[in-house]
């Protein structure tokens, strides 16, 4: 045996708890005790150190001190065990006898701990556990439960979160995640039936016409109307021309076709040779010309492109006819000679016919004529916008009135034309509400067809959201499901694990499977000392080492630490502590808690033990 001389180093870690270990095992010279060493090294090797035997050796390091020990006093009033063993891993019992230790038990299992009572020998063991009340000798059992640690917290953090609610997920069914529509999906077919259409009777008929089509022929009427709704925007664009309008109305019905196709190609033939005269030389007619001038002007160019001259003797008979008209044109001021020239007058004179055709063409459709070169270029371009919607116009009421065999809809003039491209162009975007309503409603049976039996709420929940097309609705019922479904799996899994500990423990797991506890209660192992530290149990299987008999126990039953991270040693009435050294004097040594005079009837007086000097085992010096 060594002295504490010193406390013990916090560097030298992991060997230093092995020395410890070394120097309890060395006060005994028992099979199990050795078999307990050499389990607790080998943890140790591994990188686990026990924590009731690190904080043991802490709390031994932590006693040395150069000051005289002081005398041993009352520190506080404990109510109970429970709460002095909470804030303190080592705790001796003085006086208690057998009824006031199954008290003790009671309390701790009712706390929800893991206790393991030992003793030298069966007697006190058996005294204990025949004392126990009703419930807590449920909780009893002759060895560790069959489940690893890890799986037995599992089961207890299931038995706590465990609610009525929770107990009921296992008789109930769940869809399979392939049945659950995607939240996506819902919203844009929620969004399609909560969309109303705007417009008339006539776009009121547009949705089913359009449903019944194939898609390549939807698309074809589709891509029609969106010509309209861009040609018709174009003319919107233009300002208010209302002769335009009247115009289109017009061309729809196949009124003022010749001439406005006329207008059409003369309008933007004038624009292009005036724009072409900005940068040609200055043509000019100072008479009246003879009839048929131009097409004379026009066979003395090809006469000249040909190759031909002109002459001021024997001139060709072409030459001869176009003397009388040349004698009343200029081009820069000269008569025209070469073939670029006469060129230059005839496109014109060409302007000045088309320029009098679109004065006639504008009288007879009705409408202002230009008086200026802007004012024809604004009719060119009305023009043009009102051919293109026309055009589109014409393609409409042709689609629409064969868009079914029996089509009842009609398009008689521009407004139903735009209203009827309005709606075809809504339906593309948005769909149609009753194909949505449909689409949601199918959704929702193929839904509640995934499950047979006994549907959990949250199903329901889902499958009326769909129907009502409510897409945060059902993405919030989708969420709970989901919820519902682990719920479900853990109360599959705690039923599991509670047949598993059964099968060797059957009364604790009765006992635990009782509902309605707020908390989980522990279960307490009654194991005779010398089995316990010949196999120590796993890491994290009890909270608490209760030892019988402590006061005539020898330090190296100190080993008993590593089963758990606290301990409890219990001195019954009338027992004589062993001499020095001894289990009790090396935790009087580390400042264990005394709860003194406790029985069945009356409190206990808690009192620190203060250290003394004696010999025992140093914690790594």
């Amino acid at each position: 045996m060594l002295d504490v001389g010193s406390s013990a180093s916090a560097e030298n870690g992991e060997d230093d708890l092995a020395i410890f270990v070394d120097r309890l095992a060395a006060a005994g010279s028992d099979e199990s005790t050795a078999a307990a060493k050499a389990q607790v090294r080998g943890a140790i090797v591994a990188g686990y150190s026990p924590p009731g035997l690190r904080r043991l050796a802490e709390a031994l390091a932590a006693s040395v001190s150069e000051l005289p020990p002081a005398p041993r006093r009352p520190v506080e009033d404990a109510g109970s065990v429970v709460g002095a063993m909470r804030s303190n891993p080592l705790v001796v019992l003085e006086e208690f006898d057998v009824d006031a230790v199954a008290a003790t038990v009671a309390a701790l299992l009712a706390d929800g701990r893991r206790v393991v009572l030992t003793a030298p020998a069966p007697a006190p063991l058996a005294a204990v556990r025949n004392a126990l009340p009703v419930e807590a000798a449920e909780l009893a059992v002759d060895a560790f439960p069959a489940l690893p640690p890890a799986e037995l917290r599992e089961l207890r953090r299931l038995l706590a979160t465990s609610t009525p609610a929770r107990r009921e997920r296992p008789a109930q069914q769940f869809p399979a995640p392939a049945a659950l529509p995607p939240c996506a999906d819902v919203e844009a077919w929620g969004a399609r039936a909560a969309h109303s259409q705007q417009g008339g009777p006539a776009a009121g008929m547009i949705p089913a016409l359009l449903a019944e089509l194939d898609p390549m022929r939807r698309d074809a009427v589709t891509s029609v109307a969106q010509c309209v709704g861009r040609s018709l925007s174009a003319m919107q664009a233009g300002g208010d021309i209302p002769w335009a309008w009247m115009l289109l109305s017009d061309l729809i019905y196949g009124r003022h076709k010749p001439v406005f196709d006329r207008m059409l190609e003369d309008t933007a033939q004038a624009v292009a040779a005036l724009e072409r005269s900005r940068q040609a030389p200055v043509a000019e007619v100072t008479g009246p010309l003879p009839p048929g001038a131009v097409d004379i002007l026009r066979r003395y160019r090809d006469f000249l492109d040909a190759g031909g001259r002109s002459r001021a003797y024997f001139r060709s008979p072409a030459q001869r006819e176009v003397q009388p008209v040349l004698r009343l044109v200029r081009v820069n001021g000269r008569v025209p000679e070469t073939e670029a020239q006469v060129r230059r007058m005839i496109e014109h004179l060409e302007l000045g016919q088309r320029l009098g055709r679109i004065d006639g063409g504008c009288a007879e459709i009705g409408i202002a004529p230009p008086r200026d070169e802007s004012e024809l270029v604004t009719l060119a371009d009305t023009l043009l916008k009102v051919a293109a919607a026309a055009r589109s116009v014409g393609a409409l009421r042709h689609d629409v009135l064969f868009i079914a065999p029996s089509s009842p809809l009609s398009v008689p003039d521009v407004e139903t034309a735009e209203e009827v491209a309005r709606a075809i162009l809504d339906y593309a975007e948005h769909g149609s509400a009753d194909e949505a309503r449909t689409r949601l409603g199918q959704m929702a049976d193929h839904l509640a067809a995934a499950v047979t039996g006994n549907a959990a709420v949250e199903h329901l929940d889902a499958v009326a959201a769909l129907r009502a097309g409510d897409a945060r609705g059902y993405a919030a019922a989708v969420d709970a499901l989901e919820s519902a479904r682990g719920e479900a799996y853990e109360e599959h899994r705690k039923i599991e694990l509670l047949r598993r500990l059964g099968e060797g423990s059957p009364r604790l797991a009765a006992a635990l499977s009782v509902p309605g506890e707020v908390t989980v209660p522990g279960h307490a192992c009654f194991v005779a000392m010398d089995a316990l530290l010949t196999t120590l149990p796993p890491p994290d299987s009890a909270d608490v080492v209760l030892v019988l008999g402590a006061a005539d126990l020898g330090v190296e039953r100190l080993l008993l630490t590593a089963v758990a991270p606290r301990m409890i040693a219990v001195v019954g009435p009338g027992d004589d502590q062993e001499s020095s050294p001894s289990l009790l004097s090396v935790l009087q040594r580390a400042s264990a808690l005394v709860i003194r005079g406790r029985t069945a009837a009356a409190g206990g007086r808690v009192v620190r033990m203060e250290p003394r000097p004696t010999s025992v085992p140093a914690a790594g010096t």
